[in-house]
């Protein structure tokens, strides 16, 4: 009778290590053990995917587009590294549950259930959505959130869709690796906006290129969808831009005659051959490794479907998606989010009044570090004179300071998260800083005034995503003056950047973050909010709150008399309890 441990050891010898060896690459490692539709796995018509897969840098960010491929890959990839090395532990982030349930129970389970090499030593290896056990090594599967990021000690981290997660959970989850030799971190996403996510992390890295090497000159090109690369009969010559192809200049081009140039001697380059194809680094001494992955990494996707796929997006207007998700670009649209040349072009170095008589308002963001900006009123163009960053604990001794040295008007503040400390600073300023608190419904109410059981005034709810582009609209027509600002100067540049304006397919529109550091960004739009409320609680609750609006200098398009912003709200209890 032959011992069923020596032949299990046997099978073991002979399904793995045949199929393995030191100097096997992942890639090859991967087509030698792994199928795809029943027949072994190749990366035919996807070569590019090859150094990718086979690169196992500790830092590295792939900007991809869509339907390339890299998610089936990097799963096998995640798959092989769990297998070919003893007792480690990785994990596979997506943006949320439904994603890394719906991925982890229909692409991945499959792979290593229906795959021989993933199931050696153990009749029945641990396997939930959540996690599998491939042979002694464990691979989990997560929605990206805190418990998540808190709970699981890792050798390697894989981050998909990069750009649609929580930016601080993926910073939280490189705690995990802590207790690693390993320690190996890999991001791949489609890119969103400039700046942000992958395109941040890629922009620091060595930045590889998948390059088309000239048949007939012998340079090296790295193609793009733009007229001097992409040659299209029928395309009209007054034209700059590619994406201005609309359905009616689509039917008058050969698109099936579409070819990518060579930009030194202008033959076609030939895309199909892998052997006139190369990764190269721009930056080849930077430690972090990064990969642009493109439409044209591929032969299989053709010019003819990107712009198919141009015209559709058009039509939704949703052409950043078309940018992200056809050719794996960032997108920067001007109307979505604030330019660096726009923020300095209102930015003044120069002397402001300091202390006395000068009127001012305040906005105050909250948190453990709360941000205050303090307005002058009373000149031509309202002026910001004041940035500082306060801790929390010593606000109210911040606020004490302002009020002796200035003669404050009004101010908002942030209502959350410290709702007492925000009620504190309502009666110390005897309600003149009132509580905001950001409305859930991006429909909801431009002003909606809240009273507490005895009808006093408690807090106002406001309308977020108006509230943002009021400053936003501010900044750009130059009708505030940013100075006093000191060694804050890149800070608020950044803060103002860090949000983009989503137009929603309901004709609504949010402010998304992108980084979280937005904080003086909001402080603008307390202290702007603040002449709307003012306004709101001068006259009674069932007046047309748009009529006040339009007495704020900073916002309609007609300024108003400076005297008429600067009204005062006296707060005895008999005004109060008519409002």
């Amino acid at each position: 009778m032959v011992n069923p441990y020596l032949k299990d050891f046997r099978v073991q010898v002979k399904s793995r290590f045949a199929e393995d060896s030191d100097t096997m690459t992942y890639s090859q490692w991967i087509e030698k053990n792994t199928t795809f539709k029943k027949r072994p796995f190749s990366f035919k018509g996807y070569e590019f995917q090859r150094q990718i897969v086979d690169d196992m840098s500790t830092n590295m960010s792939v900007i991809k587009c869509s339907q390339i491929g890299l998610t089936e890959v990097q799963m096998r990839k995640f798959a092989a590294f769990l297998a070919r090395n003893v007792a480690v532990s990785g994990i596979f982030t997506l943006p949320n549950d439904d994603m890394y349930r719906r991925v982890s129970t229909t692409r991945f389970a499959p792979v290593v259930n229906g795959e021989k090499v993933f199931n050696l030593g153990f009749e029945k290896p641990i396997r939930r959505m959540d996690l599998y056990q491939v042979n002694q090594s464990f691979g989990y599967f997560v929605g990206n959130k805190e418990s998540d990021a808190t709970s699981i000690n890792a050798d390697l981290l894989f981050h998909d869709e990069v750009d649609l997660s929580n930016q601080e959970m993926l910073g939280l989850f490189q705690s995990r690796l802590q207790g690693s030799d390993i320690r190996i971190t890999q991001g791949f996403s489609t890119p969103t906006f400039e700046g942000f996510g992958v395109d941040a992390t890629y922009r620091t890295s060595d930045q590889h290129e998948y390059m088309a090497k000239c048949s007939h000159c012998n340079s090296w090109n790295i193609p793009e969808f733009t007229p001097k690369h992409v040659i299209i009969p029928g395309f009209p010559s007054d034209l700059n831009d590619l994406t201005e192809i609309d359905a009616d200049i689509a039917s008058r081009l050969s698109l099936s005659e579409a070819y990518v140039q060579c930009q030194t001697c202008h033959r076609p380059l030939n895309l199909h051959d892998p052997e006139l194809r190369q990764w190269v680094p721009r930056f080849a001494g930077r430690r972090g490794r990064g990969y642009r992955v493109t439409p044209f990494c591929t032969p299989r996707i053709t010019i003819e479907y990107m712009v198919d796929q141009l015209i559709q997006y058009k039509q939704k207007d949703a052409m950043r998606r078309f940018y992200n998700t056809v050719l794996g670009m960032p997108y920067n649209d001007s109307n979505a989010r604030l330019s660096e040349p726009e923020i300095r072009a209102i930015m003044d170095g120069s002397a402001v009044p300091q202390h006395g008589k000068v009127p001012i308002m305040v906005g105050i963001d909250m948190g453990i570090t709360c941000h205050m900006v303090i307005m002058a009123l009373g000149q031509e163009v309202p002026t910001i004179i004041g940035w500082r960053q306060v801790i929390a604990t010593n606000l109210i001794d911040e606020l004490k300071t302002l009020m002796r040295d200035y003669d404050l008007i009004g101010g908002c503040i942030d209502r959350n998260p410290y709702t007492p400390l925000a009620e504190e600073i309502r009666d110390l300023t005897d309600q003149r800083i009132i509580p905001v608190e950001y409305a859930n419904s991006v429909l909801a109410p431009a002003v909606n005034i809240k009273k507490t059981e005895l009808d006093e005034l408690s807090h106002i709810q406001a309308n977020r995503t108006i509230m943002l582009d009021a400053v936003v609209g501010a900044v750009r027509k130059r009708r505030i003056r940013f100075a006093g600002y000191g060694s804050h100067e890149a800070l608020i540049v950044q803060h103002l950047r860090d949000m983009v304006r989503i137009e929603e397919p309901d004709t609504s529109a949010i402010w998304q973050k992108l980084t979280g550091n937005d904080h003086f960004f909001h402080a603008l739009a307390y202290v702007m909010f603040a002449f709307r409320a003012n306004e709101a609680l001068l006259f009674r609750s069932d007046a047309d709150p748009r009529m006040a609006f339009a007495a704020n200098p900073l916002i309609a398009e007609v300024q108003s008399e400076p005297e008429i912003s600067m009204k005062r709200r006296r707060s005895e209890p008999m005004l109060l309890g008519a409002i």
